[in-house]
């Protein structure tokens, strides 16, 4: 199996887990989506922002086009709706970069600043694909732990369960 391949299915997987998890979502009310539980965001809309907004950071690095923003604690959108499709947008968005690379490309290299500790930092593409797509599933732990604290039963996000992958 190879990188490519590898960094497509977790692309196209990260795609189906949010939309299976922003599914589940539309069916809490608003103020248990934005409820402050213990935790890294506090709530789960804030969860979903920080997700958006960090691979917008990182799609932007590796595009060549920085993201503007404020701090990576910023509310995007506090609209729940918008948020979602927003989520999905750019979810086709990383399916598609990915989807569109040949091998080579990985290795190009994405110079970028942090944000946090100001310093240029160099990466290959692959390994700011593999960053992306390793945080997504983070941050999508971290939802699933704030679900069962409100005593809902998340979404099952095994990979076997994806349409196409264990037929």
């Amino acid at each position: 199996m190879d990188v490519l391949y590898t960094l497509r299915v977790q692309a196209r997987y990260s795609r189906w887990a949010n939309a299976q998890l922003l599914g589940f979502c539309d069916t809490l009310e608003d103020d248990v989506r934005k409820r402050r539980w213990m935790g890294p965001q506090g709530s789960i809309h804030g969860l979903f922002n920080r997700m958006l907004l960090l691979d917008r950071i990182w799609l932007g690095r590796m595009l060549g086009k920085p993201y503007g923003h404020r701090d990576t604690d910023q509310i995007l959108y506090n609209d729940y709706g918008l948020l979602r499709a927003e989520r999905m947008r750019t979810d086709t968005e990383i399916m598609n970069f990915v989807q569109n690379l040949a091998e080579p490309n990985l290795d190009r290299q994405v110079t970028f600043t942090l944000e946090y500790e100001p310093r240029e930092c160099t990466l290959q593409l692959g390994e700011c694909l593999m960053n992306l797509l390793h945080r997504q599933s983070t941050q999508r732990g971290q939802i699933m732990a704030l679900l069962q604290q409100s005593d809902v039963e998340p979404p099952t996000l095994d990979i076997v369960t994806m349409p196409g992958m264990a037929d």
